[in-house]
């Protein structure tokens, strides 16, 4: 009888180390996050009539929010990486350092940069409290003189 008590006391002792480690609560699902349009086009040189609202602004050139992204809140969105195998890496650090992202995904680049015409990958990563997931290549940026 007293093998039998000390089998189960054992086993419930295992149960209860086991069963008490940290677990992360909440959750954050990115396997189907998008933008669209997944292409954001940024001009160089604005026609001085069809652009003038966006000149007189200063309006900065914005995509539209992330769609898919599910997670316990507060979700942060913020820029990973940006590539240009064209232009090399000191364009795509410009772009990197110019752009910005709001709430919702938002990505703003602003009306005067310093951007070189020609493509550019933006990654972008999510996180929230206890996940953090990139999505590679989210937003493509195409810049134009």
């Amino acid at each position: 009888m007293k093998t039998k008590d000390l089998l189960l006391l054992i086993g419930i002792l295992f149960v209860c180390i086991t069963g008490c480690q940290d677990i992360t609560e909440g959750y954050l699902e990115v396997d189907e996050a998008s933008y669209t349009p997944d292409t954001l086009y940024v001009y160089k040189t604005l026609d001085p009539v069809n652009d003038a609202v966006r000149i007189r602004e200063d309006a900065p050139w914005v995509s539209l929010a992330i769609e898919g992204v599910l997670g316990t809140a507060q979700i942060h969105y913020s820029v990973e990486n940006v590539t240009a195998p064209e232009l090399g890496e000191a364009a795509a650090k410009i772009v990197k350092d110019e752009l910005t992202i709001r709430g919702g995904g938002i990505m703003q680049y602003p009306l005067k940069n310093q951007a070189q015409p020609g493509t550019y990958k933006v990654s972008v990563r999510v996180t929230n409290p206890g996940y953090s997931k990139v999505i590679q290549d989210a937003m493509t940026i195409i810049v134009k003189d």
